[in-house]
């Protein structure tokens, strides 16, 4: 599919949402996953300038226990931000193999939808006052 209209040459670079794994989690100070057995990994194969973000980033911080099952499925969520437009579609892949991630995809590319422009109504003829 290709965007109606492409989005500005200045972007920065796509992303990839991805999720983690039950009993994982992703320390974003030391930029390591850690699992609930106390594994670690460490994600070696990004590109410089890349990085990876909580989408909500609160329920990250808050403990577990402290959390529903709903908010604690929504803090599993990540998204790993590219450089770069190119190559999203093989990081994700990269991504995917990760032993803390259940599920990575690109995101979708963004687009502004193509609207005809408005017509203005037609003068109508008529009797004059």
């Amino acid at each position: 599919m290709f965007p109606a209209v492409p989005p500005p040459k200045g972007l920065t670079g796509r992303s990839i949402d991805c999720k983690l794994k039950p009993g994982w989690r992703f320390d974003e100070h030391r930029g390591v996953f850690v699992s609930a057995a106390g594994e670690t990994f460490t994600p070696s194969s990004l590109p410089k300038k890349a990085r990876i973000v909580h989408k909500v980033p609160s329920l990250a911080r808050a403990a577990p226990k402290a959390l529903s099952a709903a908010e604690r499925d929504l803090g599993r969520y990540l998204q790993v931000i590219l450089p770069a437009a190119g190559g999203a579609a093989d990081m994700a892949a990269s991504v995917q193999s990760w032993p803390a991630i259940e599920e990575a995809h690109p995101t979708p590319e963004i687009s502004l939808p193509l609207v005809a422009p408005a017509r203005r109504p037609a003068k109508r003829a008529g009797r004059k006052r």
